[in-house]
């Protein structure tokens, strides 16, 4: 399902994300305040814009409710707009909000004005981000090679009331569940193969990236 994301700075962290999520069909509203940095990426994502993200009113005509996240990508140097960006999209009602910081210190004033998660990232994280935001069951990932991905998820409609032995994952895909955890907050590592999956259960998964995206990973 294409979904609507607002990211606002276009550095390395914040194009990366717009380029992954674009790949994946979904929809990216970029901002900046630097004219050059919106010339320079008016192709590359679906719609770019020149605005002060301090500026409560220019935020207004955004639309902040209608984005699945928002992703505040301003450069560690001017953490005070960030930490104001956070605030303003946080007060006009963003659904997620993600939030780059360069320190500890940052990082916990983000979270205090409104971030839901915060991250320290290079451009691989700013992938990675884009492809947990790209899935409605997807919560985090981790690409070990070209090849090989860790996914962690929330049990997806199709495995659930099954077990591993009806599912039978790593014969039909080559997909191996490394743990599972349950609403408790018990984990199960490895998982008994007799145990079926329920609805609130995280799943922890390692298998080819071509098989887990192709599946995407039996969707809800």
């Amino acid at each position: 399902m294409k979904r609507q994301f607002l990211i606002i700075g276009l550095g390395r962290f914040g194009i990366s994300i717009a380029r992954t999520l674009t790949k994946e069909g979904h929809s990216v509203l970029g901002v900046d305040n630097d004219e050059k940095v919106i010339q320079k990426f008016a192709f590359e994502i679906d719609n770019v814009m020149k605005i002060d993200a301090t500026d409560s009113e220019a935020l207004d005509d955004l639309g902040i409710p209608e984005f699945e996240a928002v992703i505040i990508s301003i450069g560690e140097l001017y953490i005070q707009n960030s930490i104001l960006a956070t605030l303003l999209v946080k007060e006009k009602g963003a659904k997620r909000i993600i939030a780059k910081a360069g320190t500890k210190v940052q990082g916990k004033v983000l979270s205090k004005v409104g971030a839901d998660l915060v991250v320290y990232p290079e451009k691989d994280m700013g992938e990675r981000i884009g492809r947990i935001l790209s899935s409605h069951n997807i919560i985090d990932y981790i690409e070990l090679s070209p090849e090989i991905t860790i996914i962690e998820l929330k049990t997806p409609l199709g495995m659930k009331g099954k077990n591993l032995i009806e599912m039978n994952l790593r014969k039909k895909y080559g997909i191996t569940v490394i743990s599972i955890k349950d609403l408790d907050g018990n984990i199960k590592t490895p998982p008994e193969v007799e145990y079926r999956f329920k609805e609130n259960d995280i799943l922890t998964l390692i298998g080819e990236n071509k098989i887990l995206k192709k599946l995407h990973f039996i969707e809800y």
